[in-house]
C-alpha cells in the first residue's frame, strides 16, 4: 500500500503531465480492464451511460458455466467493480437511472448466487447491491407507492434475505405514504394466510410473510409483534419467542400465561424446544412467587434429560418452596437408574442416539454436594465419562490418594495415546500430580518404575520423550 507522502508526489506529476499524456495512457490501461472502460465511457455519455452500466452489468455478473472455488475471488471482485459503476451513476446526479440499473443487478446476482461455489462473498455483493439500491432511491425521486409495491414483490421472491427488513431500510425513502402502502400489502397478505398451529405446515411464502409482518410490528409495540407471532404456533420455539418479548417489555404474567399455552398445546407432541419452554416456565412462575408450580415443571424436566444443571434448578425452586429434601431423594433415584456406561444404546434405523454417560451426571452432583466418598461409589457402580473421572480423581487424591492413581494413569496413556505435541505435554501435565499421589503415600520409587516403563512402551515416541526428559521425569 503506497504511502500519502508517495500518494502526493505521484499527484503532483500527474498534474504536471500534459492532457496528450495522460489521455493515451488512461486509455492504454483501459484496454485491458474492462471496468475501467466502462467508467470512463459513461463518465463521457453523461445521462445515455446507463446502456453502457447494464452492459458492464451483464457481463460481470451473468454466469453461464459453475463457477468454482478457485475462480470466485476473480468473479466476486469483477462484481464489485461493476456494482462501483451503480455508485458512480449516483454520484454523477443519475440516480433514478441507478434505481433501475441496481434492480437488474439484483435480478442477476440472485440468478448467480447458486452457480459460484465461495464462503458467501457473492452473497455479500447482492447485499451491497441492495445497499446501493438504498442510496439511489434516497438520492432519486421515484413514485412511493410504485416503489413500494415493486418491494413487496421483491421481498415476497426474495429467496437470500436481501429485502427481509425492507420496512426499516427503506422507511426514509418511501416516507408515510410509502410505508403506508408496503406495510397495507404485507398486512392484506398476512390476513389472508391461514393461523398455524401443531401438525400444520408452511410453505415459504408464508415464512416470508410472517417475517415481514413481524419486522413491520415492531415500530408498533410488543402487542403487535406478539400478534403476529401468535399467527403460528406450530413450535415450543414460537411460544418462547412470544415470551420473551413480553419478558422484555416485564409483562411477566402474560409471559407466563403464554408458556401455560405453548406447554398444554403441544403436550405429547416431539418438540425439542419444550424442554427449553418449560425450564423459562418455571422459571417464570418462580419469578411471580408460584415455587411449587417451578419446582413441578423443572422435576418434569429433569426426568425427561437429567443433568446437573437440571439438578441444580430443581434445588434452587425446591429450596425456595421448602421441599427439596423430598425432591433431592427423586432426583438422585433417578440418577442412579441411569444405565451403565458399558451398556449399548438401542439400535434404531435412522437415528444416532447420544453416547452414554453412565453415572457421570450422579458423580458431578455428588461432588458439587461435597460427598467425594458417595462420587466414588457412583463411578464404580455405574461408570463415568474420562473426564468426570479425572475430576473424581482430583477429589479423591486429597484423602485417598493411592486410589487416585490408577485413574490418573489411565488418563496418562490415552494422552499419549493420541501422539500429538499438546497431548504430551498434557500427559506429562499429568504425571505431575500421579507423581504426588506416589510421595504421598511414600512409594517415590513404584512412580520411576512406572514412568520407566512408560519410556520403553514408548520409546518411538521421540516427542514424548523429550516432553519427560523437560519436565526431568526419571529416565
Amino acid at each position: 500500500m503506497a504511502s500519502a507522502s508517495s500518494d502526493q508526489k505521484l499527484r503532483e506529476f500527474l498534474l504536471a503531465q500534459s492532457p496528450v499524456w495522460l489521455t493515451e495512457r488512461l486509455l492504454n490501461a483501459a484496454v485491458g480492464d474492462p471496468v475501467l472502460l466502462a467508467g470512463l465511457q459513461v463518465a463521457a455519455a453523461g445521462s445515455d451511460g446507463a446502456q453502457v452500466v447494464r452492459r458492464e452489468l451483464d457481463r460481470a455478473i451473468w454466469v453461464d458455466e459453475y463457477v468454482e472455488w478457485d475462480e470466485a475471488p476473480t468473479y466476486v471482485f469483477g462484481v464489485n467493480r461493476a456494482l462501483e459503476l451503480l455508485a458512480d451513476l449516483i454520484r454523477d446526479g443519475h440516480p433514478d437511472q441507478a434505481i433501475e440499473l441496481t434492480e437488474h443487478a439484483i435480478d442477476l446476482l440472485e440468478q448467480a448466487v447458486e452457480r459460484v461455489h465461495d464462503d458467501g462473498d457473492t452473497h455479500g455483493c447482492l447485499a451491497w447491491a441492495q445497499e446501493i439500491h438504498v442510496r439511489a432511491c434516497a438520492a432519486g425521486n421515484p413514485d412511493p407507492t410504485a416503489l413500494a409495491q415493486r418491494l413487496f414483490t421483491r421481498a415476497t421472491a426474495d429467496e437470500w434475505g436481501v429485502f427481509a427488513n425492507v420496512v426499516a431500510d427503506y422507511a426514509d425513502v418511501l416516507g408515510p405514504a410509502g410505508v403506508a402502502t408496503l406495510r397495507g400489502l404485507i398486512t392484506e397478505e398476512l390476513q389472508r394466510l391461514p393461523r398455524l398451529v401443531a401438525g400444520a405446515s408452511a410453505d415459504v411464502h408464508h415464512s416470508r410473510i410472517l417475517g415481514l409482518a413481524e419486522r413491520a410490528a415492531k415500530a408498533d409495540g410488543v402487542d403487535a409483534v406478539v400478534d403476529v407471532l401468535a399467527r403460528d404456533l406450530r413450535s415450543a420455539s414460537q411460544f418462547q419467542r412470544i415470551c420473551q418479548e413480553l419478558m422484555a417489555a416485564e409483562r411477566v404474567d402474560q409471559a407466563l400465561e403464554w408458556a401455560r399455552r405453548g406447554l398444554a398445546e403441544l403436550q405429547g407432541r416431539i418438540d425439542p424446544g419444550l424442554h427449553d419452554l418449560r425450564r423459562l416456565a418455571a422459571s417464570l412462575h418462580a419469578q411471580v412467587g408460584r415455587h411449587g408450580a417451578a419446582v413441578e415443571l423443572a422435576w418434569q424436566d429433569f426426568a425427561v434429560v437429567p443433568s446437573v444443571e437440571g439438578y441444580q434448578r430443581l434445588r434452587e425452586y425446591g429450596e425456595a418452596d421448602g421441599s427439596w429434601a423430598r425432591w433431592r431423594e427423586r432426583a438422585l433415584d433417578v440418577l442412579r437408574e441411569q444405565p451403565p456406561l458399558a451398556t449399548p444404546p438401542p439400535r434404531i434405523k435412522g437415528y444416532v442416539w447420544p453416547r452414554p454417560m453412565g453415572h457421570s451426571v450422579l458423580v458431578n452432583v455428588l461432588l458439587e454436594e461435597g460427598d467425594v466418598q458417595a462420587a466414588w461409589e457412583a463411578a464404580h457402580n455405574g461408570g463415568c465419562l474420562e473426564g468426570v473421572w479425572l475430576t473424581l480423581a482430583r477429589q479423591r487424591a486429597q484423602q485417598h490418594p493411592r486410589d487416585a492413581i490408577p485413574v490418573f494413569c489411565r488418563q496418562v496413556e490415552a494422552a499419549v495415546e493420541v501422539a500429538k505435541r499438546d497431548s504430551y505435554e498434557h500427559a506429562v501435565s499429568l504425571l505431575t500430580e500421579v507423581s504426588e499421589c506416589y510421595e504421598r503415600v511414600g512409594a517415590s520409587a513404584e512412580f520411576a518404575d512406572y514412568v520407566r516403563n512408560l519410556r520403553a512402551a514408548h520409546r518411538r515416541k521421540r516427542n514424548f520423550t523429550a516432553a519427560l526428559d523437560a519436565a526431568r521425569l526419571p529416565g
